[in-house]
């Protein structure tokens, strides 16, 4: 008889809509904190608060975006109701979508992204995305 891992017993007790909504709030804050980044900091006089903070609310924001339209996708694809591992594995795809996305962008800051360096990202996330969603099958 297959019994649920501790984490995931954690995960199972917290309803779907509140997780949902801790991470659209998320999402807003980190949209919020990209756009006031690109409006109030000029990366070409403060080089070293500018960049961190870019990168890192556009991580957040991209981060819940990418989630949660993943989320709705599998909602709408899949056809059972267990809505806390749609969440998780979502969460985990929008995080390595949005770090491969930011990842591209430093390398074109730096004037060093080829078509190459993006396939090799890629193909970096999707070996990752493969090794994790194998542990969970197991």
């Amino acid at each position: 008889m297959y019994e649920e891992p501790e984490s995931q017993k954690k995960w199972s007790l917290i309803p779907h809509y509140r997780i949902l909504a801790i991470l659209i709030l998320a999402t807003v804050l980190g949209w919020t904190a990209f756009f006031l980044v690109i409006q109030k900091l000029d990366p070409f006089v403060s080089t070293k608060l500018a960049l961190p903070l870019f990168f890192g609310s556009s991580v957040v924001a991209m981060a819940g975006t990418f989630s949660i339209i993943l989320f709705f996708f599998k909602k709408w694809r899949f056809s059972d109701h267990v809505y806390i591992k749609h969440i998780l594995i979502s969460l985990r795809q929008g995080i390595l979508l949005s770090i491969c996305t930011n990842l591209c962008l430093a390398l074109l800051m730096l004037s060093l992204l080829r078509l190459w360096n993006g396939i090799l990202l890629i193909t970096i996330m999707m070996l990752l995305e493969f090794y994790w969603s194998g542990k969970d099958e197991e």
